[in-house]
């Protein structure tokens, strides 16, 4: 069922109209904290075009793991912000400024920088 109410998200609210479901739901406010990269070349990592098609074809994977991984990269590569559980991290490094907002109905994440919404 669609609520047909609509709130404006809006900076620190609870409960505002989803940007990508469309739907009035809660919404969760995370803090955001920072760890530098850990890969060896001291850059973010990305798997895609040669090097995603090689994953597709690696049988060392069970069918069910490729299937995830190629999935998680396909949202990484197309842009896409979401929440993952990768390895614990301990770090003192708050990152000032920046916060996420997350739908409770699609989980769906948005950025906030300055208290403005920068991402749809």
């Amino acid at each position: 069922m669609s609520n047909t109410e609509v709130i404006e998200p809006a900076f620190q609210s609870q409960r505002f109209s989803c940007p990508v479901c469309g739907e009035l739901h809660d919404q969760v406010w995370l803090n955001l904290y920072a760890e530098q990269v850990s890969n060896p070349a001291g850059v973010p990592l990305r798997i895609e075009g040669a090097g995603l098609e090689m994953l597709k074809k690696n049988s060392q994977f069970p069918p069910e793991v490729l299937e995830q991984k190629v999935a998680y990269w396909n949202k990484v590569n197309n842009g896409e912000v979401f929440l993952d559980r990768w390895a614990s991290v301990t770090t003192d490094l708050f990152v000032a400024g920046m916060e996420l907002s997350v739908c409770r109905g699609c989980m769906a994440v948005q950025i906030w920088v300055g208290g403005q919404m920068v991402s749809r």
